[in-house]
């Protein structure tokens, strides 16, 4: 039984492709973020068992070169022989894997289920899986909600998605940098990301003036009571939001397009839109009622706002393009960047603005 196989990816039943392929042909993935490491007992064991006895997984780029899809260190520790010049068989049984979908999938999927990642590996881990899951739905590649696609991809609860993702979405730069050099876990980079930029840019100051190489939770929750600080900032209540992107609706079918009627011609922009929020009259309530509704409101204006920014990005992308600034797949890498940006921010859209019409909150 080979590694897809025995994480259920495919039916035990499936037969793959297998063959000889020369490591000189084999691509390493560059969506593979995971860390190689140190390869000095797999190369002994290489050595050992002469050879490589384990498939790697592959997928065909159609020119007689072959994308990793799982063994980058096997490959990586063969090329290293290779390179010392010892006597180890430079061509490796491949399994054949020719679905994309499958693939990208599968990258992930055996990755998070046969090694132990460092914690800014399975924040990465989560937004490609988030990526990867978002398009495939939309092509129609797969048919299961979000949260449960995401779930069986990551072997990881939805709440725990969530915090990963709102690290990634929300951390500085610099405490980012933190996770990567191994000095912050996960639950402290949630605790830490719930904070205004500024206020984790304070926290790691006083960590550097002290000299702290690695911060606690005791050291943020000391940070924020010596500085009054609470846990949801109330002028931007979309900073501790976990991300709305884990929802249970499944991939909508494809609708015909509705016929628009002309309309006549206004003096008005056509582009400029008063968001839902501005439109909603107060009603009556008690005082908590109406603080839960101007939470509600504010953050429907700060995320319409940022649907709005982003929807000028990709304008000004299309006119660098247009005016030869930048080449056209500089372009489509920029708006893949930024639609993906605008998808997530339409979902936590069109949750709040249903709190709204429905006066939810």
């Amino acid at each position: 039984m080979n590694l897809a196989e025995s994480l259920g990816f495919v039916p035990q039943k499936t037969e793959r492709a297998v063959r000889a392929i020369n490591v000189g042909k084999l691509i390493p993935n560059p969506a593979n973020f995971y860390h190689i490491g140190s390869l000095d007992e797999l190369k002994a064991s290489i050595l050992e068992d002469g050879g490589v006895r384990q498939n790697l997984i592959v997928e065909p780029k159609g020119d007689g070169t072959y994308i990793i899809i799982s063994g980058h260190r096997r490959y990586q520790a063969v090329k290293e022989l290779l390179a010392d010049g010892a006597d180890v068989e430079a061509d490796l049984p491949c399994e054949i894997e020719p679905d994309h979908a499958k693939a990208e999938r599968l990258l992930i999927r055996a990755n998070s289920a046969a090694r132990i990642l460092t914690p800014w590996e399975e924040v990465l881990q989560a937004q490609r899986a988030d990526e990867i899951i978002t398009r495939q739905r939309q092509e129609g590649a797969i048919f299961e909600t979000k949260r449960q696609a995401m779930q069986t991809l990551l072997h990881k609860s939805s709440g725990t998605i969530g915090r990963l993702c709102a690290i990634y979405n929300n951390l500085i730069v610099d405490l980012q940098q933190k996770m990567k050099d191994g000095k912050l876990g996960v639950s402290v980079a949630y605790e830490i990301c719930q904070l205004r930029p500024e206020e984790q840019q304070g926290l790691l100051d006083v960590q550097n003036k002290f000299d702290i190489e690695e911060i606690s939770l005791a050291d943020v929750r000391h940070y924020k009571d010596m500085n009054g600080i609470g846990n949801k900032p109330a002028d931007d209540p979309r900073q501790t939001t976990i991300m709305d992107f884990i929802d249970d609706t499944p991939a909508a079918p494809e609708e015909k397009p509705e016929v628009v009627q002309p309309r006549a011609v206004s003096n008005r922009d056509p582009e400029v839109v008063e968001p839902l929020s501005e439109k909603v009259e107060p009603k009556n309530g008690n005082d908590d009622e109406w603080d839960a509704r101007k939470q509600v409101l504010e953050e429907h204006r700060i995320v319409y706002n940022s649907v709005m920014n982003e929807k000028r990005k990709l304008d000004a992308t299309v006119s660098r393009y247009n005016r030869d600034v930048i080449t056209e797949f500089r372009m489509i890498d920029d708006m893949q960047q930024i639609a993906v940006t605008i998808y997530h921010e339409l979902d936590h859209l069109r949750v709040l603005a249903n709190k709204i019409q429905n006066d939810t909150y």
